[in-house]
């Protein structure tokens, strides 16, 4: 009996002493309250650190991203852990002087700009044209906008219509602007009964970018008006031209006060920057309109590419919340000026902010988790001439069918410009 008392005895202190050992080392683990998640620095120094890119599309071979939390030394318990996410190969750091460690963490997933596969802008990063969020992107929808054509000294209207034709959206617009507007030298702006075409959910090609037109329309308005391209009817850049870069001795070109003109069949169009539809929305009043108000309009959508993604304002905030102009990472070729239209210029990659098609991955206000977008562009990098101004190629499927709205051999009057010469 005593055997088997002392026995069982044994047993129990064996028990006790196996779960103080167990105790003792759960106690001694990290956590996210406690400590910071461990990670393998590339470079790291008091105020920066840097990672190795994370594969955080393994079921993708095309994609890959690089997640750099943003930590602090000092845990807050009670924040949230944010990853940012950067492209591929990127040398971006993150100052950790402002942020913190919290028990949880999210991570935002942004496709590699290099890799063109549709599934990318899959989940959160996908833009679905149906939901709500763009609803109120349109303007000149259900209601009636009466400009003036300040050169022909007529009245017009604005008017846009949006129709769901199986997996497209169909705009149908009278190509009025929503504000006073000048034809210049190619009067007069006529209603022009555009349809344009773009996918409810553009995806991201997965071939070589497709160059956009040389001339005609590269994109619409959110006011239904074309985007042209850079170059004008001569086959010069339009906005080069209007800062006094060269002298155009083919035919005479002006471009009104917002960026845009009309062109022969009475195309209103814009050349660069058209700010003109969202500085001053409650009147179509443009008297006293300058660029340097441009800076106000952040975000904006103020377009659509014929691949469907859309396009932004010049101005955007930062991940830092800061207001910054968003930049071309495109210049003029040594000796050139600018009169050999689009032929004139070369892409120099991270001169701007911006790649070959003049767009970036990035949060927008429609989608604050980012997506592939482009924008306007009044300046490249290095402050001069911010060509091509809006897309100059597309990096997702494009929709043929705009281009049996434009009419590539008509030559229009250009329109628009960004700072001089310096």
């Amino acid at each position: 009996m005593r055997i088997i008392f002392f026995g069982l005895v044994s047993i129990f202190l064996l028990g006790a002493i196996a779960c103080e050992s167990s105790s003792d080392l759960l106690s001694s683990t990290p956590t996210a309250e406690s400590d910071p998640p461990t990670q393998s620095p590339r470079t790291q120094s008091a105020d920066v650190i840097t990672v190795e890119p994370v594969d955080v599309f393994a079921s993708d071979p095309l994609a890959t991203a690089t997640v750099e939390p943003r930590l602090n030394a000092t845990p807050d318990p009670s924040a949230v852990a944010t990853l940012v996410v950067i492209p591929p190969n990127s040398t971006t750091s993150v100052n950790t002087s402002t942020a913190h460690i919290g028990p949880t963490a999210a991570a935002i997933v942004m496709p590699d700009s290099t890799a063109t596969d549709a599934s990318h802008t899959d989940g959160p990063t996908r833009i679905v044209y149906l939901d709500e969020v763009w609803a109120n992107a349109w303007l000149c929808q259900n209601t009636t906008v009466e400009s003036t054509d300040l050169t022909a000294g007529v009245t017009q209207t604005c008017s846009v219509s949006t129709q769901i034709v199986g997996e497209n959206l169909v705009i149908t617009s009278s190509g009025i602007p929503n504000h006073d507007f000048e034809s210049t030298l190619g009067c007069c702006a006529s209603d022009q009964n555009s349809v344009w075409t773009i996918p409810l959910e553009p995806e991201l090609s997965n071939t070589d970018p497709v160059m956009a037109p040389d001339r005609g329309a590269v994109a619409f308005t959110v006011t239904g008006v074309a985007i042209y391209g850079p170059e004008e009817g001569p086959g010069g850049d339009a906005v080069a031209l209007e800062y006094g870069y060269y002298v155009e001795d083919r035919q005479a070109v002006d471009l009104g006060v917002c960026g845009g003109h009309a062109g022969p069949g009475g195309e209103y169009h814009y050349h660069y920057d058209s700010n003109c539809m969202h500085w001053h929305e409650d009147s179509q009043d443009i008297a006293g309109y300058t660029l340097d108000i441009a800076s106000s309009i952040l975000s904006k959508v103020i377009g659509f590419a014929f691949d469907g993604f859309p396009i932004y304002s010049t101005y955007e905030q930062d991940q830092s919340g800061d207001d910054i102009e968003v930049t071309s990472s495109y210049r003029l070729k040594s000796g050139e000026s600018g009169y050999g239209g689009i032929d004139d210029y070369d892409y120099v990659e991270n001169l701007g902010d911006l790649d070959e098609c003049n767009g970036h991955f990035g949060a927008t206000p429609e989608m604050p988790q980012g997506t592939y977008h482009y924008h306007s562009t009044l300046t490249n990098g290095e402050g001069y001439l911010g060509f091509p101004y809006f897309p100059l190629c597309y990096k997702g499927n494009v929709n043929e069918d705009n281009y049996q709205t434009i009419n590539l051999g008509r030559r229009g009057v250009p329109g628009g410009p960004p700072p001089p010469r310096r």
